[in-house]
């Protein structure tokens, strides 16, 4: 090996060091100015876009195409949890991913515990509960199970519409969900109904 190849590998290395060090700085200057979303605490927003999908959900419930069953539910468990992410923006809740947090530029003040960042209705209607202690989900539902088989509490409710989300947005072995179809649509009605009291007024 020559002294000039060696030199060449040594201003290489240094160079690859050099250029490391400086993407790990942007890196780091970019994660401490982190800011959330502009509609990270816009309850009404939210409230309004899960309007836009509950109502694209009734439609297609009630089109009367087969075909059409699987994105209504999908439909329907966003606008679910637009809906309870609405509820806690009002309650002072902040829409932000709580490992974020430690990136977040100094000037924001928020904390892991006022972050809601979830796809699971059961959480997202447990986190408001906790602000909420009048929404309450061991509470009858007036709409009887879409099997049939009894009465379903409101938390119950919503466990009914999480596979909707981890099941039916993409062609996969359903492992959780047995079957949907046209009954869910009127237990979407009444959680729906059951969350109006807990939204922003517009």
């Amino acid at each position: 090996m020559t002294r000039s190849t060696i030199l060449l590998g040594a201003a290489v290395t240094v160079s690859i060091i050099g250029n490391i060090i400086q993407f790990t700085a942007r890196r780091r200057k970019g994660q401490r100015t982190m800011k959330p979303d502009t509609y990270a605490r816009d309850a009404k927003t939210w409230k309004q876009w899960a309007k836009i999908s509950y109502k694209a959900a009734t439609h297609l419930f009630n089109s009367g195409d087969v075909f059409l069953v699987f994105p209504s539910a999908t439909l329907a468990h966003h606008a679910l949890e637009m809906y309870l992410k609405s509820a806690l923006i009002a309650e002072g809740a902040t829409v932000f991913d709580p490992y974020k947090v430690r990136f977040l530029d100094p000037s924001v003040k928020l904390k892991a515990t006022d972050c809601v960042w979830d796809h699971k209705l059961v959480r997202l209607a447990r986190q408001l509960a906790k602000r909420r202690p009048d929404f309450d989900l061991s509470a009858t539902l007036a709409t009887p199970a879409p099997d049939l088989t009894g009465a379903l509490n409101v938390e119950q409710g919503f466990a009914t519409f999480d596979p909707f989300f981890s099941e039916l947005r993409y062609p996969q072995e359903l492992k959780i969900l047995e079957g949907v179809g046209e009954q869910e649509k009127p237990l979407l009605d009444e959680l729906v109904r059951r969350l109006q009291p807990f939204l922003p007024t517009t």
